[in-house]
């Protein structure tokens, strides 16, 4: 059985039943006052307890999708995929560099008989950085007209989309559904054609440390990883634009101030950033660690708000979507919006009554598309 499935999940809700009934049935026979009836009832106390706290933990990550399967949670999920060709669809070949990903198509997200002409396609790919040495699971959502012959000669703008902490990329797709929405306003044409990347805000081979897309002093340089490292393994492997004109980010609470940091410190590489209820100043806790080598100089580059504040801003385009309702760091977003100036420019979506959930930042996911696809620009017919 599957980590999240439901079979696994009323299995154990039948075990915590099972194991109720037996402690309440058993409790008696365990009523005198000796030590051995002491530690039965002890044992039994716990055995109950442990069945319980089985089922909601469960019920916890089957909701947030924190770990996705048996292999991600063991952190045994390293394993490299199998190589799929487009059907002869690549008549214009990648223009990358590195060396090419292996790709295999997912069935998460898609319907039992999908036509990728008509639906897109999901690939899950391991990209392994050459100059970082980290590693990272990522899917790549291919719109319908990949697929489609009037379009094999065009390199498609390209989108990244990050989780928040410690979120899993399958979230994106099952929960938010962005593929699901971005086939949807493609095929309608409000959204251009794009292929969306689809990770984690830290590489699985750092999780489950939050670096906070940090080039960390002396630790891992996730920066360069997803600024370098990660664009040069899908222009390698896909038919992607290779200007930074067609390269954007898009992110989740810790995706989202990834998404406008990576922006921000990397404009020679991406030109648009939309930050769904991100913050603006850089964190530093126990999940963290010290990510800035003790140098508050460090941490003060890492700040997205200082940076506004004391250096030229990039000539970049950032979406806000908060809400001054619901969302702990609104104040912060509205900060940056306050300090922002040319020549960056800023748009924002303010969502009455949304919360820091996925339930809001899925309202406003079709409008961060079609601003998405306002400021990136594909290459070829």
């Amino acid at each position: 059985m599957g980590l999240t499935s439901g079979g696994f999940f009323g299995f154990l809700i039948v075990v915590a039943v099972g194991v109720t009934a037996a402690v309440i049935w058993w409790w008696p026979k365990f009523a005198g006052s000796g030590i051995g009836a002491f530690l039965a009832r002890i044992g039994l106390f716990l055995t109950a307890q442990v069945a319980l706290i089985m089922v909601l933990l469960t019920g916890v990550n089957n909701y947030f999708l924190f770990y996705a399967s048996w292999s991600d949670l063991m952190g045994t999920n390293n394993q490299g995929v199998k190589v799929q060709l487009n059907n002869g669809s690549t008549a214009s070949k990648p223009q990358g560099t590195g060396r090419p990903l292996a790709r295999q198509a997912t069935t998460i997200g898609q319907k039992k008989k999908a036509d990728p002409a008509k639906d897109g396609q999901i690939e899950q790919v391991q990209i392994r950085g050459d100059r970082t040495g980290l590693t990272s699971q990522a899917y790549v959502y291919l719109p319908p007209q990949y697929f489609q012959k009037k379009y094999d000669k065009r390199h498609f703008p390209v989108m990244y989309d990050f989780t928040g902490f410690p979120g899993v990329p399958e979230q994106l797709i099952t929960r938010l559904g962005v593929p699901a929405i971005a086939t949807k306003e493609m095929n309608s044409g409000k959204v251009q054609p794009m292929v969306i990347v689809m990770m984690r805000p830290s590489p699985t081979s750092v999780m489950p440390r939050d670096t906070e897309c940090t080039d960390v002093p002396g630790g891992p340089q996730v920066l360069t990883f997803y600024s370098q490292d990660v664009p040069e393994s899908i222009m390698s492997t896909y038919r992607v634009a290779a200007s930074y004109r067609g390269w954007g980010v898009m992110g989740d609470s810790t995706g989202g101030y990834c998404a406008v940091k990576l922006a921000m410190m990397r404009s020679d590489r991406f030109t648009a950033a939309v930050s769904m209820a991100g913050y603006f100043y850089p964190r530093q806790d126990w999940q963290t660690g010290d990510l800035y080598g003790g140098s508050k100089q460090v941490k003060s580059d890492n700040s997205l708000i200082w940076r506004l504040q004391h250096l030229p801003p990039p000539p970049i385009s950032v979406l806000v979507t908060s809400s001054p309702d619901g969302e702990r760091d609104f104040g912060e977003a509205r900060k940056f919006l306050q300090v922002a100036a040319a020549p960056m420019t800023t748009d924002k979506i303010l969502v009455p009554g949304g919360g820091h959930n996925p339930h809001t930042w899925k309202r406003v996911t079709p409008g961060a598309l079609e601003w998405m696809s306002a400021h990136l620009a594909h290459e070829g017919s």
